[in-house]
């Protein structure tokens, strides 16, 4: 996983189909287990002649030059990137671009996943606040207002807002330790020590 984020963060811009297709790769052998990901359908080589040939690099720009971080610039990039994966179903384009975005600005988006999502439905009721416009995607929007609600009433537990990746881990640990049956993605190795530690923290929010 580290590989992962030192690819994306070597190589931000999308100059070359082989270097994009390698993150691609990655992140599908990752998330080999998650119920809406990959697709047996899926190319990373196609998914990558089509980033190269967008203007992701003058999004991710935009991005990293703003002023202010509103939600609207996060869910409009997610937005966008489903909309290049434009030859896979709706939720396949969701969970992807949400990794993809991830793990190049790992600090600001979530990962949506399908495992993940059912623990925020068990946990958090209704729209989280998120305001379902129509140029922006509903399911993600929602998702990504109920993980920032979550984190913040984790705060008074661990003294910090957790990272999105933090949070991840956490929510998975509490799957687990739940032993709640639900289909999605799992990692090929297992929740490490310090997330464990965290679970252990916010176990009495988590149930």
């Amino acid at each position: 996983m580290r590989a992962l984020y030192d690819l994306c963060f070597m190589y931000r811009h999308h100059q070359r189909d082989e270097i994009v297709a390698d993150k691609l790769r990655l992140i599908t052998r990752l998330y080999t287990d998650s119920l809406a990901w990959p697709s047996k359908a899926f190319s990373a080589e196609a998914a990558a002649h089509h980033l190269t040939r967008s203007k992701v690099d003058h999004w991710f720009g935009s991005l990293s030059t703003a002023e202010e971080l509103d939600i609207s610039l996060l869910l409009e990039l997610h937005r966008r990137l489903m909309k290049v994966f434009h030859d896979l179903s709706d939720e396949e384009a969701r969970s992807l671009a949400s990794k993809y975005l991830h793990f190049h600005f790992p600090e600001l988006f979530f990962v949506y996943d399908t495992r993940i999502a059912t623990a925020l439905a068990l946990l958090i009721h209704g729209d989280c606040g998120f305001l379902a416009l129509a140029e922006f995607d509903p399911a993600y929007g929602r998702f990504h207002a109920c993980c920032r609600k979550l984190t913040e009433r984790i705060v008074p537990l661990v003294g910090r807002q957790l990272s999105p990746r933090e949070l991840d881990r956490v929510l998975r640990a509490w799957l687990d330790n739940a032993s709640f049956a639900l289909p999605g993605s799992s990692y090929d190795h297992p929740v490490p020590e310090r997330a464990s530690r965290l679970t252990s923290h916010v176990s009495p929010l988590l149930s």
